[in-house]
């Protein structure tokens, strides 16, 4: 469980325009997932966004909290500052509290390419763009190879589209596309959606690999309302 975590608490989330076209956020934004296993809530994932032109910086903390019986049997925690600059990843400081085990991610960019440091190796990446699993930049959806800013390990993925559905988000019903995202050898099975309408992630779900049911749900907010709105507008009275 605590691997798969790291593939969730790397994301932010902004507005996006439809398609996989490049996020467009306002200048600050401040939002949160509820974040359930099995339909049961375990916490939340809040994101605080600052967009400057071609620079974004992101801090997301996550805080999970697992029980059986009201017993605690898990605890997870997570902080996360990430900066882009043109849709590539340029620096990452990362800190997580997996249920007592400990990891650390220190990645900055360099002229040929990336360096990244935990506390175990400090290994090297070589390409102009780097990527972490960002869905709310659907740019990501396009990458051969992802980044877990929870263990800075290299994960090679492979895309699929689950088309149009839709879904309940925060009592609404809203349009949705989404996208799977498989990664066999560390059992990465991941379904990501996004509103049809302006393009924005709405949710997540994903099998963990005891069989339990990871689920991120975009809590209410305004954009969701107007997007409704948007799909399905009034009839004109005659």
């Amino acid at each position: 469980m605590r691997a798969i975590f790291g593939l969730f608490v790397s994301v932010a989330i902004v507005l996006a325009t439809p398609g996989l076209g490049v996020a467009t956020p306002s200048a600050k934004d401040e939002l949160t997932f509820e974040v359930s296993l099995d339909d049961r809530p375990i916490g939340v994932h809040r994101f605080r966004i600052a967009d400057g032109g071609a620079m974004r910086v992101v801090e997301s903390d996550a805080s999970f909290d697992v029980k059986i019986l009201r017993v605690p049997v898990y605890r997870y925690r997570h902080s996360n500052t990430e900066t882009w600059q043109n849709g590539c990843l340029k620096q990452i400081d990362s800190e997580t509290d997996a249920n007592g085990t400990p990891y650390a991610v220190d990645l900055s960019k360099t002229a040929t390419g990336y360096r990244i440091v935990t506390p175990h190796e400090t290994q090297t990446y070589q390409g102009d763009c780097l990527m972490s699993f960002a869905y709310w930049d659907q740019r990501f959806l396009r990458q051969q190879r992802l980044l877990n800013t929870q263990t800075g390990e290299l994960i090679a993925v492979e895309i699929q589209s689950l088309g149009e559905s839709e879904r309940k988000i925060a009592n609404r019903t809203v349009p949705v596309k989404g996208f799977r995202v498989l990664a066999a050898p560390q059992n990465v099975d991941i379904k990501v959606f996004y509103h049809s309408v302006d393009g924005r992630w709405v949710a997540l779900e994903s099998v963990l690999e005891n069989g339990r049911l990871l689920r991120y749900a975009l809590t209410a907010d305004d954009r969701l309302a107007a997007a409704e709105r948007i799909s399905d507008p009034p009839s004109t009275q005659r």
